[in-house]
């Protein structure tokens, strides 16, 4: 087989899986958002107070944490996959295996470490804790009385 046929071959293949990996956490997001959704409707039903309302100041920074996480994850693993196209490419259509290692090594560092700042930031923040609402009076105030 052609080395250059094999290169396109790869690039493809590489573009390809990207975007049906953007498709897949598109859908994920969605169905995350609609659970939320769902979720937050079903504790407004009970008389719960959803976990919307933040308090202002660094226990907000703390609440906001899974976010980040999340997001800091996401990140890792997207620069993870580039540093390894870029490493394939490099190795493969330039002939140069140690050049592309190195290159391509070096972001997969970068991403690795988005990878473990989002599982440090995960396991040092605390779950949140939801507080119910006190009941309504039962009979409604007549002002007139």
């Amino acid at each position: 087989m052609d080395s250059d046929l094999l290169a396109a071959m790869v690039f493809v293949l590489f573009v390809l899986s990207g975007v049906v990996v953007l498709v897949m956490a598109m859908r994920q997001r969605s169905q995350r958002m609609e659970m939320q959704h769902r979720e937050t409707m079903a504790m407004i039903e009970r008389g719960m107070t959803p976990g919307d309302s933040r308090p202002l100041g660094p226990a907000a920074w703390v609440q906001g944490a899974p976010a980040a996480a999340s997001r800091s994850l996401s990140l890792g693993i997207v620069v993870v996959a580039l540093g390894l196209g870029l490493m394939t490419l490099i190795s493969i259509a330039f002939g140069e295996p140690g050049a592309g290692v190195g290159v391509g090594g070096a972001v997969v560092i970068v991403g690795a470490a988005f990878i473990v700042n989002s599982m440090v930031t995960r396991s040092a923040s605390p779950a949140p804790v939801h507080q119910p609402i006190s009941d309504p009076p039962k009979t409604p105030i007549d002002p007139l009385v």
